[in-house]
């Protein structure tokens, strides 16, 4: 089954596991699961360790907050298909 999107996706709820290391996030509904692994070093903003997760610019991206008070944005069309 395919899934489509006819306006951008809007995270409507982030959470951690740290036993597994992935981000989830709620999106129409649906949970998408994303490997925190799977960023590229080089995409984050910051060294720093990663100390939360926030919704930012109305549920177009996933925020990962850095103790340094950097911030790295992910995009939420990351988690689709």
């Amino acid at each position: 089954m395919n899934v489509v999107f006819e306006s951008s996706p809007v995270v409507e709820q982030v959470s951690f596991d740290p036993r597994s290391n992935e981000i989830h996030a709620l999106i129409a509904g649906i949970e998408h699961v994303f490997p925190l692994s799977a960023i590229p070093e080089d995409d984050f903003e910051s060294a720093s360790p990663i100390i939360g997760f926030a919704i930012g610019c109305d549920g177009a991206v996933v925020v990962c907050k850095h103790r340094d008070g950097f911030e790295t944005w992910l995009p939420a069309d990351m988690w689709l298909p």
